[in-house]
């Protein structure tokens, strides 16, 4: 053997070799397991969650893959013989400078996983979220918009509407709308529920199928009585036309009937 070749041979530390082969197959190895231990409780979190929620059960399942590969990758980056302090220490560091740049924007995709989850609303619904309200024309991951009665978009962040009041007007039922009158006393009360329900008859296509309008009588006094017209209907939007409607129709009936205008109508 060429003495060159000999040299060579006793620069090569065998052992060391051996034990370097040896933690890369234990980093194999914890790799292998990290990944077999994310499907195994990922499909026992599926099944245990799924018939409650499939979107609940996607969402923890996620969140229990993140941190089993964590701990996975710190066990492997410690087999290598690596500082797992100093590195946990520069992405702690490195997270925060990206929590920090990205502030407004992680709230807003969080809150969209939420809406996502608990099916708060979808595409189509009418919502209120406190000043704003509208239907629901399109939902991303920064915001919902909105399309309000005056065809207006609204951009409403996600995070406001997790931290906000939210009101959901889209019922399968429909929606009820109250429209309250304040009569003269002096009135018949039959011939005035005999003239509203007529008049909530005569909208009955804004009305949902198979309701009928509704006669509620709030409160009487000596001079007055107040007294509110029931009528449930599908679309949120025309809630404040289908009232004045009604108020104007009938205003002009009992206006006809007692002769001259009522005051307090």
């Amino acid at each position: 053997m060429p003495m060159y070749v000999q040299s060579l041979v006793a620069l090569i530390d065998v052992e060391s070799i051996l034990w370097q082969l040896q933690r890369l197959a234990v980093v194999a190895a914890i790799v292998a397991i990290t990944w077999l231990a994310t499907k195994i409780i990922g499909s026992i979190v599926s099944k245990a969650l799924g018939l409650v929620s499939p979107k609940m059960a996607l969402e923890v399942r996620r969140v229990t893959s993140v941190m089993i590969w964590m701990v996975g990758v710190i066990a492997a980056l410690d087999q290598l013989g690596l500082n797992v302090a100093l590195l946990l220490m520069i992405l702690a560091m490195l997270g925060l400078v990206v929590i920090t740049a990205f502030r407004d924007i992680f709230p807003n995709m969080a809150s969209y996983d939420l809406m996502a989850t608990y099916n708060l609303f979808k595409i189509g619904d009418w919502i209120g979220v406190e000043e704003h309200f509208g239907r629901v024309v399109n939902i991303t991951w920064m915001n919902t918009v909105l399309l309000t009665r005056d065809n207006e978009m609204i951009y409403v962040p996600n995070s406001k509407i997790i931290m906000s009041n939210l009101v959901n007007r889209t019922v399968q039922g429909g929606i009820r709308v109250s429209v309250p009158f304040i009569l003269n006393r002096s009135m018949d009360l039959p011939d005035v529920e005999r003239i509203m329900l007529k008049v909530g008859a005569e909208m009955d296509e804004v009305l949902m199928p198979d309701s009928k309008p509704e006669i509620r009588v709030t409160n009487v006094n000596e001079r007055s009585m107040e007294v509110e017209l029931l009528l449930r209907i599908s679309n949120p939007a025309r809630e404040e036309y289908i009232s004045s409607e009604v108020r104007k129709r009938v205003i002009e009936i009992l206006k006809s009937v007692e002769g001259k205008p009522s005051k307090n109508i």
